[in-house]
């Protein structure tokens, strides 16, 4: 059987009583704690005054005496002092008008001069200062003389300073030790007058000693005493006042709310029989609290309004749900929306012969547009992806923005190449769009990563989202293009993207720079055979591994670290070319990442490199991706590397989307074919006389060209006989930590 406690309703009366008495209860608790607080705070403030009173005398008679000695010593060390003991004739008019007259303070009592054996030179010293001293008066004392207490100090005067052997007498100095203190130190805690030496008689104390000796009153604080009186009439005060307002509140309370209230709950009770009765009709005299009256009216409003708010609320349903699921910037649908009908989706399409199609776009170098042209500009560029993308979709299919810079879509039944080309179509019409009413100058390009599972697996259909956004970084990658489609090739890198181990090398790579290595592989003179310079390749040493570039970029690309790990990239090649690990009369050429071509800071610390161009060729290596956004800054900065004696090399030269109308505009002054430019030259036909025929307009326009990819004698001779000024590859050496001599190939023998 199960027990409930019940408690009865009580009337407003009893509760107002109950209040009252605990509102009483309460009052006089709180007196009693306020009091004993009172007199704890008056007695802790005593305490921390006495303490601070005491420190601050101690610091006052520190300084005395060690201001006293000082100038004991200063006067010790002047020839005006040393020539009284050689010749002591005018003794008395120096003690009387120098010393007492000027040279010493107001609080000085006496002042002596004593030959070698002590003696004072003076037949009878002045104010009781001794006739003659021993060694062991020597130094600083306190002595008491009635109620006044002097400070003595005795100190050698040298012919030579520091010379103990150099002594020619003593110089003593008698000071009004208590006047002194007043006088040089303004006290805040110490009542000055009623500073005293311990004791009676005569005493004496060493002057470190005397601080023990002395007694002291504080100083009144009339604004404290003041202060405590009127917080303890204070308090007095309010609990009176509070005990006679909850006396009144009873009353009031019964008189204005009780009473009302009591009448309207018998009101509404005799309502309950007939609902459509308004309050006005049996209640009609208007009730003396303002809010009450309120309420009255408020029911017979409710009452008229309640069939109104029936027939809006499915209109209201509807409204929400637009601003629930809308995203306030694009108009497009939000990731909430996202969200639902995803789940609709894995609910519908599971255990189904249905194919889905999940398409994930992003904009790329967003945060450069961000930051360079500010938030405004980003998002309207964010707009105007938005209704591309919508107007390149089908017509009915939804457009999600899942946040930031990210938009997806979903396909269902649809052929995987149709969604393939839908993703295309999307590429193409952003790239045709002109953005400069954005006030963005470069062209604005989105990367798209693409996923399709069937229907009938629904562990491949859940991970959809996940496997679009590794084939979207994918699809990022310099060399790539702008649509990746997953496959499970990429699923080792996205292992690396997402793991634990890969991260953590990387940041504290990033962190300390301890275990960054940089591998260089020679860049080669096709006429010489040399070296001319050497490619400076990232490695990040993990124990006994070596993570490799591809499984270092993903991680740095996702996070956004580019320009960040530029910095410790620079920083390590600047440590090997101090270190000399670059054989002279080369160079090394370093890879800087979009995002490090406009940062001002990774410019700066590239240019700090310029001390090394005695010594070394210095060439600095962008993408055409690098150079293409934000043109004109990147330009600028390049141009001031080239100004300071740096060669700019455009890398990867083929495997981007750069036109020739842009390359005619990049400050650039080497030109690098991708790897895969050199095998479609090297496999001939359609594409190899393209390649062909760019390498000479190329070489015409001025550009030097340097091959990558060279790993044949046959492909050496064919960029060869293209006018390629440099290669790079296997044939001439594999990146190594140390920079080995290229090695010598039979082509360098022969003729071209």
């Amino acid at each position: 059987m199960r027990f409930r406690l019940r408690f009865w309703p009580f009337t407003i009366k009893a509760y107002a009583l109950g209040f009252i008495i605990l509102m009483s209860l309460s009052f006089w608790f709180l007196n009693a704690v306020m009091q004993d607080r009172l007199d704890a705070i008056r007695a802790e403030a005593q305490a921390q005054n006495m303490k601070a009173a005491q420190d601050e005398l101690d610091q006052a008679v520190a300084r005395v005496a060690s201001g006293i000695k000082q100038l004991a010593e200063s006067l010790a060390s002047q020839d005006e002092t040393r020539q009284q003991l050689a010749n002591p004739a005018y003794y008395g008019y120096w003690r009387d008008n120098r010393a007492l007259g000027g040279l010493l303070p107001n609080f000085t009592n006496a002042v002596e001069i004593y030959d070698r054996q002590g003696k004072a030179l003076a037949p009878q010293p002045i104010n009781n200062m001794p006739a003659a001293i021993g060694p062991e008066g020597i130094g600083r004392f306190v002595g008491r003389e009635g109620n006044r207490a002097y400070l003595y100090i005795f100190q050698p005067v040298r012919a030579v300073a520091n010379v103990p052997a150099s002594v020619q007498g003593y110089l003593g100095i008698k000071i009004d030790f208590l006047g002194a203190l007043k006088e040089e130190y303004g006290f805040g805690y110490v009542n000055a007058d009623s500073i005293q030496l311990e004791g009676g008689g005569q005493s004496r104390l060493p002057a470190e000693q005397v601080a023990r000796h002395l007694t002291f009153q504080l100083k009144a604080n009339p604004e404290s005493a003041a202060l405590l009186e009127f917080l303890s009439q204070s308090r007095q005060n309010i609990i009176f006042i509070l005990i006679v307002l909850s006396i009144a509140f009873f009353f009031i309370l019964h008189s204005l709310l009780a009473a009302p209230l009591r009448s309207l709950s018998l009101h509404i009770d005799t309502l309950r029989a007939g609902r459509s009765t308004l309050l006005q009709e049996g209640f009609s005299h208007s009730l003396p609290v303002a809010e009450l009256e309120k309420v009255r009216m408020s029911l017979n409003d409710y009452q008229n309004q309640l069939e109104n708010m029936h027939r809006s609320l499915n209109e209201k349903n509807d409204e929400l749900w637009l601003l629930a699921h809308r995203d306030p910037l694009t108009g497009i649908f939000n990731r909430r929306c996202f969200e639902d009908d995803w789940e609709q989706v894995l609910a519908v399409a599971s255990g189904h012969r249905l194919i889905v199609s999940f398409i994930l776009f992003d904009c790329d170098q967003f945060k450069a547009i961000n930051d360079s042209y500010g938030h405004q500009a980003g998002d309207q560029v964010l707009q105007a992806i938005a209704r591309i993308l919508q107007d390149a979709l089908r017509h009915g299919d939804r457009l999600y923005r899942l946040g930031g810079d990210e938009f997806a879509t979903i396909f269902l039944d649809t052929d995987p190449a149709l969604a393939a080309q839908a993703a295309q179509r999307c590429i193409e019409q952003t790239g045709r769009h002109d953005f400069s009413g954005t006030g963005v100058k470069e062209p604005v390009r989105i990367s798209v990563g693409l996923a399709h599972a069937s229907g009938n697996d629904p562990d491949s259909l859940a991970i959809l989202p996940k496997q679009a956004d590794v084939a979207m970084y994918h699809a990022k990658r310099p060399g790539r293009h702008k649509l990746a489609i997953f496959d499970d090739g990429m699923t080792n890198d996205a292992g690396i993207l997402f793991s634990t181990r890969a991260n953590n090398a990387v940041f504290e790579a990033m962190a300390s720079g301890e275990s960054i290595e940089m591998h260089y592989q020679p860049v080669v003179n096709l006429v010489t055979g040399e070296v001319d310079y050497y490619e400076a390749l990232v490695r990040i040493r993990d124990g006994q591994e070596l993570i490799m570039p591809s499984s270092i970029f993903p991680i740095i690309e996702a996070r956004r670290l580019e320009a960040e790990f530029d910095l410790a990239i620079i920083e390590r090649i600047a440590q090997d070319l101090a270190q000399g690990r670059i054989p002279p009369d080369t160079g090394v050429s370093l890879n800087v990442s979009g995002p490090g071509v406009i940062n001002p800071a990774i410019i700066q610390r590239v240019m700090a490199l310029g001390r090394f161009l005695d010594r070394y060729r210095l060439v600095v290596e962008v993408t055409e991706t690098a150079l293409i956004t934000q043109l004109h800054q990147a330009s600028a900065n390049l141009n001031r590397l080239r100004q300071d004696g740096f060669k700019i090399a455009l890398d990867d030269f083929g495997s981007g989307y750069s036109s020739l109308g842009y390359l005619a505009s990049m400050p650039v002054d080497i030109i690098k074919f991708d790897i895969s430019m050199i095998r479609h030259l090297d496999a001939g036909g359609r594409q190899g006389v393209i390649v062909e025929n760019l390498a000479a307009m190329v070489v015409k326009a001025g550009y030097h060209l340097v091959a990558e990819g060279i790993e044949t004698g046959e492909t050496l001779k064919k960029v060869a006989r293209q006018g390629f000024a440099r290669g790079q590859g296997y044939l001439f050496g594999r990146p190594g930590r140390t920079c080995e001599p290229a090695a010598k190939v039979s082509f360098f023998d022969t003729t071209l």
